[in-house]
């Protein structure tokens, strides 16, 4: 059957799947389609935060008398008993061809430690490589580079082994 032009349309009923009914139960759908989630993650989260066990507390530390002189200022450390002297490092840094020598010798708290130089080089050149010749060149920046080596020489020999480490020599050259 056809409609004819200009005539309304007869109201839908109840019953009719195509009638759009006025609130639109896709819309609130969609809305809680999308809120669930979010509800859903907020109140496990807000559940585990709550609910979770606290930290233990700290042991209670007893105080000691403190009338002995252990920090004071006649101590100082024990001396290291042995100094191995590295070979000179030779070293590109930088990207314009910039040539670093570096004599070190490493400090040692035992007489004949067992020191395998070739991975303690090794440390070396892969910290030293990554500096940038502005570093190199700025005398504030030795310390640091004295502590970095330092660190990277107890973590390959271990803390109780190495006791310093000495910058014999240093040239920079462009």
């Amino acid at each position: 059957m056809k409609k004819k032009k200009g005539t309304p349309a007869a109201p839908a009923s109840a019953g009719d799947s195509n009638a759009a009914p006025n609130s639109s139960p896709q819309k609130n759908g969609k809305l809680l389609t999308i809120l669930s989630p979010v509800l859903i993650f907020g109140a496990t989260f807000g559940a585990t935060w709550f609910t979770k066990p606290s930290a233990p507390l700290p042991a209670p530390i007893e105080i000691e008398d403190h009338t002995a002189a252990t920090h004071s200022a006649e101590w100082t450390p024990p001396e290291p008993e042995y100094t191995l002297a590295m070979d000179p490092m030779t070293i590109t840094a930088g990207t314009h061809g910039q040539i670093l020598r570096l004599g070190i010798a490493i400090e040692v708290w035992e007489k004949d430690p067992d020191i395998d130089v070739a991975r303690l080089r090794d440390a070396f050149t892969t910290y030293l490589r990554a500096l940038e010749p502005s570093q190199l060149a700025d005398p504030s920046f030795h310390m640091r580079m004295k502590r970095a080596l330092l660190h990277r020489a107890r973590v390959v020999t271990g803390q109780d082994v190495i006791a310093n480490v000495l910058i014999t020599d240093f040239l920079l050259t462009s």
